[in-house]
């Protein structure tokens, strides 16, 4: 806790961990974006498509993203030394209150209808004026699991970040790059948000990065994917 805390010397509009169920697949791919707004090249190390974003994994320092919200715990806040925690994922609780705080949300129906769905805890992001000022940044010092083997596995020494692991990821990420582009993903994205955008008087959506084509509905033991 006291080192996502600590992250960029606690400058951020917010920190958050890396989770992992199946180590070393990280967890929570809906919410993470790299600093350009993509989503993950690879799910294993170093993850990430934009240079910024690889550049610090590489180097292990607090990694700049759009948006990320990778922790075993949003059950569960507290509030202490003015930070909202989620653990592991860190906020300054001053972002949530007064008349223009914060809140979580979906998209709009409207929008949604579009064959659009986006993650309350990536818009958190985009809808934060601070994100821009301050930074959003993944520590990938702060290592958690959804059980105590993933945990344990992304603790022990030589288990995490083998030599076999770095070499192997870098030339997974190196080809995922190099065959396959975000663009189909995103312009099909932005063209639906757009248009709904101009059909209404003052609709706007900045967490256009967020969304993906899907559409998800609330089903009796959960959320389902309608095709």
């Amino acid at each position: 806790m006291i080192g996502l805390l600590n992250t960029n010397n606690g400058h951020y509009a917010a920190a958050c961990s890396l989770d992992f169920s199946k180590p070393p697949l990280y967890y929570d791919t809906f919410a993470l974006r790299d600093s350009d707004g993509h989503e993950h090249a690879t799910q294993t190390w170093p993850f990430f498509r934009s240079l910024r974003s690889r550049n610090a994994m590489y180097s292990g320092k607090p990694v700049p993203v759009s948006s990320c919200w990778n922790g075993i715990g949003t059950t569960w806040t507290s509030f202490w030394s003015g930070v909202l925690l989620t653990l592991p994922v860190a906020m300054p609780t001053s972002a949530f209150t007064g008349i223009k705080g914060l809140k979580f949300r979906g998209i709009p129906d409207s929008l949604a209808e579009s064959h659009l769905e986006g993650s309350e805890c990536c818009l958190i992001h985009a809808d934060n004026p601070a994100s821009r000022a301050r930074g959003v940044f993944l520590n990938p010092n702060v290592r958690v699991g959804y059980n105590r083997a993933a945990f344990e596995l992304v603790h022990t020494p030589g288990a995490w970040l083998s030599l076999s692991q770095v070499y192997i990821g870098m030339w997974k990420n190196r080809l995922a790059r190099r065959l396959t582009t975000p663009w189909f993903k995103e312009s099909t994205v932005l063209k639906r948000v757009r248009s709904w955008e101009r059909k209404g008087n003052g609709r706007e959506e900045p967490g256009h990065f967020c969304l993906i084509n899907e559409m998800q509905v609330i089903v009796t033991n959960g959320w389902k994917h309608l095709r």
